[in-house]
């Protein structure tokens, strides 16, 4: 009896002591699924269209002969005249009647100024809400590079006071594209993500300022606005067919 005692003892002892182990092996698998791995992210249309746009960007093209700077101040201040009294009179971008190009890109950069603010509120701990906004960022991004990259920016290219200033667009775009890129690949719970979002949102927020303060400017002060409408119905156009 002493020596059947002694071996249940044994079995249970074995047992228990297996037992311990099988938690440890759960733990294992369980880090390793907790491991973030991102999934291959196909294309979208509004990233084909940034890639075509930027491949023809790289090509020189000469800007036309520079005027004078009493000139170029005075084409300056007529856009900025025609963008105050856009302002005064702007009725909700995107609107079926609504066909400024500038007013509807403005719009967009309401909405992402607004985006960012929200990312940029959030903490280690808003995981989903982190996640909804980057993927809301990106996706609309997208659309509106590829619009400002396919329509706007080529028909200012040729004008010697924006080309420079289109140029710097197209690069400021790309350094947002790479920081988006970057945050899709951080854990939302790690302390990385909240610092590269604060590079986005200041990265993204300078652009927003050289458009609005110079380039938009010099559109409404260099094209007439029988072609700005025509480029305003063409964003709309493409706009559409990206977020099919």
């Amino acid at each position: 009896m002493a020596k059947k005692k002694a071996r249940s003892k044994a079995k249970k002892s074995s047992g228990r002591k297996t037992g311990a182990k099988k938690p440890a092996k759960r733990s294992a698998k369980k880090a390793k699924a907790s491991k973030r791995v991102m999934p291959k992210r196909t294309k979208t249309k509004a990233a084909k269209k940034k890639v075509a746009a930027r491949s023809t960007a790289s090509r020189k093209a000469t800007p036309a002969k520079p005027r004078s700077t009493i000139a170029s101040l005075g084409i300056i201040a007529k856009g900025m005249a025609a963008t105050a009294v856009a302002a005064i009179t702007k009725r909700i971008s995107w609107a079926k009647d609504e066909n400024d190009p500038i007013n509807l890109l403005e719009t967009d950069h309401r909405r992402f100024e607004q985006l960012l603010k929200d990312g940029e509120d959030t903490t280690e701990r808003a995981i989903k809400g982190r996640g909804e906004v980057l993927d809301t960022l990106t996706s609309e991004l997208n659309v509106h590079e590829a619009l400002e990259e396919q329509i706007l920016y080529p028909s200012l290219r040729s004008q010697a006071e924006a080309h420079d200033i289109v140029l710097e667009g197209i690069e400021e775009h790309h350094v947002a594209d790479g920081i988006i890129k970057e945050l899709h690949a951080v854990r939302k719970d790690n302390e990385k993500w909240g610092a590269k979002f604060k590079v986005l949102k200041e990265s993204v927020e300078h652009h927003i300022q050289e458009e609005e303060r110079k380039m938009f400017p010099i559109a409404r002060g260099t094209i007439p606005r029988e072609e700005l409408l025509a480029l305003g119905a063409r964003m709309r156009a493409l706009k559409s067919e990206l977020e099919k």
